[in-house]
């Protein structure tokens, strides 16, 4: 594009070609702001007479010094000015003609020449004027824009960059790629909260990853931990719990098939060690096994064994009778030994009610004297003896006793034994009913939990030391604040409404009796 110099003539374009009295004598240019010479009456521009002048003194065309003498000449000057030139942008398209009077202001009008350039007002960018506009309207990075979300103005180029990665209405695809599609940004985060394709963990805290719309059929169907019934004894607890180890261990009512696979089909777990002792395929030993019969038969092949085994077993009990006098007779010497010599230490030293006790013991009562002192209150620990007198007030009272209190091991667990002489629940009039109480105890804070240990809780045979009748207890959860000791007593405990029948206490032959001068004796055991 051709622009005006500051020196020299006018560099147009001219419609027509400009007469040569208008043109400077040292540019060739139609003058601009034309001098008229004295010698030879030529025009010159006055920048180029100036720079003449600043060379030679003498006329730049004719070279007379002696008449150079210089005028403006504005006749020239005007008829320069009306002469008709053409667009300095016509090669870009301008097809305007106009005088050169006019010029300037065609092209620095912005409603006139299009073609010319301009200069972006905000971001410096030059351009053609007819293209400024849409620049400004859709180029520009400075130019002032309104968010299509959120409505703000500003400029565009922050508007597109530093704003967008900010605005809160921006629509942002859910990244899980759900149905919803879009979510304003600010929102985002409560859509994740519900967004059904969202990866949560179970909220039984089974540890689980899972989508939240998979949840509720997991938390109802899936999860190891959800809680569940049991449909035997009615307990609530963890599924893995329930169809884990309290299947397998605890349960006392699952039927469990007889180990003998007589006719009885299934037995409650509760009732299997009294069943056992009634099943005709169950193998026993013969009733004379103490004096020597070691023969062993299904149960109801034992009166057939009896009546066919009859001599020898007169035979064995003679021998063995014998051999018991003598023991017998040996031991009443050595008892009686002892018990004057403690009579005679307890009269020397003047304590004549102990010497009227000692003459006064025999045989068992020896026995259950230092284990009823077993179970005297006191830190006691596991294995503990727990003795009940008076055992048919307890049963016609109808109130369960609790005993002293006792530890799993030095600084565990603290325990208690709850018996309940006429029967609870299913096992009410029945049954006794025994339950191990989990209490609130000094080391409970250094303690695991949940408590998980077995015990076995044994009733005695007071006359011979076998035939006990024992069963074993599993505490496998945790039990809570329950555990915890209220208005002095346990109020949670785990056991059997069905310890042992009534029928089975009471049983008395030669060789077993649990409740023997109104008294049992229990032993707790951590296994």
């Amino acid at each position: 594009m051709t622009t005006p110099s500051d020196f020299g003539g006018y560099e147009y374009r001219f419609v027509n070609d400009p007469p040569d009295a208008l043109l400077c004598k040292i540019c060739h240019h139609p003058c601009k702001e034309p001098y008229l010479s004295g010698c030879c009456g030529h025009n010159f521009c006055k920048t180029c007479l100036e720079a003449a002048r600043r060379n030679a003194t003498n006329c730049p065309y004719c070279r007379n010094q002696k008449d150079f003498a210089t005028l403006c000449n504005k006749l020239s000057d005007r008829e320069i000015r009306s002469l008709h030139v053409m667009c300095t942008n016509k090669e870009r398209g301008c097809e305007w003609q106009g005088e050169l009077n006019d010029i300037s202001n065609h092209l620095g009008n912005t409603d006139s020449c299009q073609f010319e350039d301009a200069k972006c007002s905000g971001c410096g960018k030059v351009l053609q004027r007819r293209h400024l506009t849409s620049h400004v309207a859709t180029e520009c990075p400075h130019r002032k824009v309104d968010c299509q979300y959120c409505h703000i103005t500003g400029e565009h180029r922050f508007i597109k960059g530093e704003h967008k990665e900010q605005c809160p209405k921006l629509p942002l695809p859910c990244p899980n790629k759900c149905e919803v599609g879009s979510v304003p940004r600010e929102d985002m985060q409560a859509h994740k909260i519900e967004c059904p394709l969202e990866e949560i963990k179970c909220s039984i805290e089974c540890g689980k990853v899972l989508i939240r719309q998979d949840l509720a059929r997991h938390v109802e169907i899936e999860c190891p931990r959800r809680k569940v019934v049991c449909k035997f004894c009615q307990i609530t607890d963890e599924h893995q719990v329930i169809y884990g180890q309290h299947y397998k261990e605890e349960c006392p009512m699952l039927p469990l098939p007889c180990p003998n696979k007589c006719e009885v089909v299934t037995v409650p777990r509760e009732d299997m060690e009294a069943h056992r002792k009634e099943c005709p395929l169950e193998i026993v030993q013969c009733e004379y096994h103490n004096v020597g019969c070691e023969e062993r038969m299904m149960r109801k092949d034992l009166e057939k064994h009896k009546k066919d085994k009859m001599e020898k077993h007169l035979f064995l009990t003679a021998s063995e009778l014998t051999n018991i006098k003598s023991q017998l007779a040996t031991s009443n010497k050595q008892m009686n030994a002892m018990i004057v010599a403690l009579h005679e230490i307890a009269v020397t030293q003047g304590h004549t009610k102990s010497a009227a006790l000692i003459l006064s013991v025999a045989g068992w009562s020896v026995k259950l004297t230092a284990m009823a002192a077993i179970s005297k209150p006191g830190k006691q620990v596991c294995p503990v003896i727990v003795s009940i007198t008076e055992y048919s007030k307890q049963k016609n009272d109808n109130i369960g006793w609790y005993s002293d209190s006792f530890y799993t091991h030095d600084k565990g667990y603290k325990m208690c034994l709850n018996i309940c002489a006429a029967g609870e629940g299913v096992g009410e009039s029945t049954h006794l009913s025994l339950f191990l109480f989990l209490m609130k105890g000094p080391h409970d804070d250094k303690l695991t939990w949940p408590l998980r240990e077995k015990f076995e809780i044994k009733l005695f045979n007071q006359i011979n030391d076998s035939d006990h009748h024992s069963l074993m207890l599993t505490y496998s959860k945790a039990v809570g604040s329950a555990s915890r000791v209220y208005s002095g007593r346990a109020v949670h405990g785990r056991g059997y409404l069905k310890f042992i029948s009534n029928k089975d206490l009471h049983i008395v032959t030669p060789t077993c009796q649990y409740l023997k001068d109104d008294c049992i004796f229990l032993q707790v055991s951590k296994l």
